[in-house]
């Protein structure tokens, strides 16, 4: 993937990464926080759902089972090797993991029940056209999560002491709450607690996408 100065360095990062992801970041303490959080989204039953920055798919057989019988899950990635540990909890009928950035979606506009963005806004370059992008593929009434399980100051020294994504934070509140406006979104519900860090929305009718 390509940044405006050449390519992501963020893509090597994770490539080199993505064979111990799972098993360094969510042990069975934390895979257990899953399920619930899932559950908070009310996602819709048989809905069509955007997993943004899967990753290594862990939120895939979560969203499967929240969405059940006919649900649909789209995951893309920017790391191909990410996305290669993804396919591996996906079946036959699955839609296929999609090599993408966030900044530039390869999805029509209105094709989702809901985008789900969990443990990756901060990767993305330009936060402002991501969010405007998440706006833009989400049907009127969806829902567009951002969803992390450190809140932000956590974020902020989890990532510190890596240098490809030192700098990838979650923006302060007042700054997030602008760039879903931009977006063309509501006012988020939020929040930023110790172990939990969530922005939600649910995109109103006549809403294109805006820009940052």
């Amino acid at each position: 993937m390509q940044t405006r100065s050449g390519p992501d360095p963020r893509a090597a990062f994770f490539d080199a990464r993505a064979a111990n992801w799972e098993a360094h970041c969510y042990p069975p303490p934390v895979r257990e926080k899953l399920a619930p959080l899932i559950a908070s989204f009310a996602l819709p039953a048989g809905g069509t759902v955007l997993d943004m920055g899967t990753g290594p798919g862990t939120l895939l057989p979560y969203l499967r089972a929240a969405l059940g019988p006919g649900g649909r899950v789209f995951p893309f990635d920017l790391s191909l090797e990410m996305l290669r540990q993804a396919r591996r909890k996906l079946g036959p009928a699955d839609p296929p993991p999609v090599l993408a950035t966030a900044m530039r979606l390869p999805f029509r506009g209105e094709s989702f029940d809901a985008v789900v963005c969990f443990a990756a806004f901060p990767h993305f370059e330009d936060q402002g056209r991501a969010l405007a992008e998440m706006a833009r593929v989400a049907r009127p009434g969806a829902a567009v999560i951002i969803a992390h399980l450190l809140c932000r100051a956590e974020l902020l020294a989890h990532h510190g002491g890596h240098g490809a994504v030192a700098r990838d934070t979650l923006p302060e509140e007042d700054r997030m709450r602008e760039l879903f406006r931009l977006a063309g979104l509501p006012d988020p519900d939020m929040v930023d607690a110790p172990g939990r860090y969530l922005a939600v929305c649910r995109k109103p009718a006549g809403t294109p996408g805006g820009r940052a």
